[in-house]
């Protein structure tokens, strides 16, 4: 069973949550970057943006792009807002496999 905060912090959290939809909502993707970013912060997978925008990017005849560069555009320096809080949870998401494997208890002889 998920834990119940007390009142004062759910309404803390509801305030940030709120804040991070008007956020998502109102941001200008009028680049590749900024359309990777917005549609990362509506579907939370690096794996279906690349998928949406190779659709889109099919259609026009443009490159297809690779999960990786997804990727790599997500953990790059953050230039705005919304970038540098997807770029922290995604790093935090994903700190369990970036380790490497000394740090995981593996030693190389």
């Amino acid at each position: 069973m998920k834990y119940l905060p007390t009142v004062s912090r759910a309404k803390e959290e509801i305030e940030y949550l709120q804040d991070y939809v008007l956020l998502a909502e109102t941001y200008h993707a009028n680049t590749l970057e900024k359309q990777i970013i917005k549609l990362y912060a509506y579907t939370g997978s690096i794996q279906k943006v690349a998928a949406q925008l190779n659709e889109e990017r099919e259609a026009q005849n443009l490159p297809l792009i690779e999960a990786a560069f997804v990727s790599h555009i997500i953990q790059s320096k953050p230039k705005d807002l919304l970038h540098k809080l997807l770029r922290t949870n995604y790093l935090q998401k994903t700190k369990h496999i970036r380790k490497t494997p000394a740090e995981r208890g593996q030693y190389s002889y």
